[in-house]
């Protein structure tokens, strides 16, 4: 999940387009790693040196570690350590938008190194997937504390991408969340919660998207809007709001109950309460979530 809200910090900062994320984020299935990047992450060299010897290689037959060891850059244990990691999936897409000419090394330098500083994640932190680390990645992104019951929208969130990679998949980029009272819906699925609070989350998109997303997640074609892509929307909708309020429950004994899913079409929505609408960027196209804690 590093690699999509990396991929996401890179596009707020205007360092990449949302075309030549998508193409790296397919495209990064095939990259593989290079030592320079890895030595640009850990902070043993500098995008300069990188280029140094990248450029030596070109009148020099040595492998880049070799080369990089002879030029006094680092030491035979670096590179024994960098060779050993296993690549992140997030400096795999920075790679591949290096590969794809995208960003040189110094831009990836100056991104990573300032992903970090903002973030206050450490290598250790970004190549662990526990649920307080994306919780972290998370409420960073979307500055979350700014809100009544954070950590219900924190906790929602999470538990939404995580089954967005799991059911739908990995190819996506989260934008820049936005807050909203009401919402003109082209297709909405929407649920609520009651009970020792309540809330509700929608997942809404233009036609084309919202296809899209029934087709990734039941693995069908669906020729056009109907009853049974508004089931499938609802279906996945459902899974991440029965997990949510079982862990609710299991977690916090806060009991919760899912009212009945309601399909809106062509209509304005109103919420009760200003909540987070979070657009997501998939190749089919973008599809909003809007959670409203009530």
């Amino acid at each position: 999940m590093f690699a999509q809200f990396f991929g996401g910090y890179l596009l707020n900062k205007g360092l990449v387009n949302s075309q030549d994320l998508t193409t790296a984020i397919e495209d990064k299935k095939n990259t593989r790693m290079r030592l320079g990047v890895l030595a640009i992450n850990a902070g043993l060299m500098t995008a300069q040196q990188v280029e140094h010897v990248n450029i030596t290689q070109q009148s020099v037959d040595k492998r880049f570690g070799d080369l990089a060891v002879e030029l006094g850059y680092v030491t035979n244990d670096d590179v024994e350590k960098l060779l050993s990691q296993q690549p992140t999936d997030y400096l795999l897409l920075g790679q591949t938008l290096v590969n794809n000419g995208v960003l040189t090394n110094s831009q990836f330098e100056e991104a990573i190194n300032a992903y970090k500083a903002e973030t206050q994640f450490s290598d250790e932190d970004i190549s662990d997937n526990q649920n307080e680390v994306l919780a972290r990645v998370i409420n960073d992104f979307y500055h979350f504390d700014s809100a009544e019951n954070a950590r219900i929208y924190t906790d929602y969130v999470t538990l939404l991408f995580k089954n967005v990679i799991r059911f739908i998949g990995d190819d996506f980029t989260p934008l820049k969340s936005h807050m909203v009272r009401e919402y003109n819906a082209k297709n909405l699925v929407r649920q609520s919660f009651t009970g020792s609070y309540n809330s509700v989350a929608c997942i809404a998109a233009d036609d084309e998207a919202y296809k899209g997303l029934a087709e990734r997640f039941s693995k069908e074609s669906f020729t056009e809007i109907d009853d049974f892509v508004d089931a499938t929307i609802g279906e996945f909708l459902n899974v991440v709001d029965g997990l949510f309020a079982v862990n609710e429950s299991n977690e916090y004994g806060v009991e919760l109950t899912m009212s009945p899913q309601e399909v809106v079409k062509d209509t304005k929505v109103d919420f009760v309460k200003s909540g987070f609408c979070i657009p997501v960027q998939f190749p089919f196209g973008t599809v909003d979530f809007v959670i409203c804690n009530q």
